[in-house]
């Protein structure tokens, strides 16, 4: 049911040109209520925190984002602390902090995705500010917040807006009209605004392009393995855009079957061992498995590759910002 309510919100935001007009009163209402989180929280935070978000509801390449600025700053000396609501988990009112025994029906796919990848310390909560002064208390001297454009209460000196380049801002209505969160005059407000290539829509802002590119094979665990033999496999995803997934296996020489599943949703154990195979999923699909499933699951990694001129202005940022 919910990945059916999902489609057809896509259908309605990305597959028409203007809102359905039973949506639009509903929409404006939702923009009166965000009028007051369009200006840039103004506080200084006490250490460089560096929030990667965007605008539209559902992914858009985020976390793999997240998890590139982490490796960059970590290969460096930094100590770096990721913050996050840990949406799909039980977001809780008290920072907690995500650990190898984490599930993520606790703290979330992406939070638990984003420690299995880096190692970094990651902290849930949804008060974003008291994650931060958990991480500071840490001993973190840089963080980066998984989100929170639109998250008032936390005190950032960097901004990343991040878009998807296939979809762009679909009809541009606020929600529940379109996918929108907050209007595109936000935009003018962030550091850097960063797109997933392909671009395939026109967007409103100068941006700068990232791609997510294959990074290798692993298990559940993260145990690096050999790719699945080129043919079919079943293709599963709990992701935002999975056709953007499948898109990526065929381009790989796979002809995957497509499994679409709600964006976050549970993946239950009876069905998972019922499909032929071999099966592969998504880093953010592993999360929210137990152990091994089953001896023919494949884990398909990216990284994001991020243009060099943003690596270098968040490098410089952070070396000012201590000065």
């Amino acid at each position: 049911m919910r990945r059916a309510v999902e489609r057809l919100a896509e259908r309605w935001w990305y597959g028409r040109r203007h809102p359905p007009a039973l949506l639009r009163p509903m929409a404006a209402l939702y923009g009166a209520w965000t009028a007051s989180r369009l200006d840039r929280p103004a506080a200084r935070p006490p250490i460089p925190v560096i929030v990667v978000g965007n605008l539209t509801a559902g992914g858009s390449g985020k976390t793999p984002v997240v998890e590139a600025l982490v490796r960059m700053l970590a290969g460096e000396g930094i100590r770096v602390g990721v913050i996050s609501r840990g949406y799909g988990g039980e977001e809780p009112r008290r920072p907690q902090e995500v650990s190898a025994r984490s599930v993520a029906s606790s703290v979330g796919d992406e939070p638990l995705a984003i420690h299995r990848s880096t190692g970094v310390p990651v902290w849930v909560c949804r008060d974003r500010a008291a994650a931060l002064d958990a991480a500071v208390t840490r001993g973190c001297e840089v963080v980066i917040s998984d989100d929170g454009l639109q998250h008032v209460a936390l005190p950032r000196s960097f901004e990343v807006c991040v878009i998807d380049g296939r979809r762009g801002f679909g009809n541009g209505a606020l929600l529940p009209a379109g996918p929108l969160r907050q209007p595109l005059l936000r935009l003018e407000r962030v550091d850097a605004v960063l797109v997933k290539a392909p671009v395939a829509v026109d967007l409103p802002a100068e941006f700068q392009c990232f791609e997510l590119v294959p990074s290798g094979w692993s298990r559940v665990s993260g145990a690096p393995t050999e790719p699945p033999a080129r043919g079919e496999v079943d293709a599963v995803a709990g992701i935002a855009d999975p056709d953007a997934f499948f898109e990526s296996l065929q381009a790989l020489g796979y002809r995957p079957r497509r499994h679409r599943l709600a964006d976050h949703q549970a993946i239950d154990g009876a069905w998972l061992a019922g499909l032929p195979g071999p099966v592969v999923v998504t880093a953010k699909d592993a999360a929210r498995l137990d152990g091994e499933p089953r001896p023919d699951l494949f884990v398909a990694r990216v990284d994001a590759r991020l243009p060099q001129s943003l690596r270098e202005t968040v490098r410089a940022h952070v070396r000012e910002f201590s000065a």
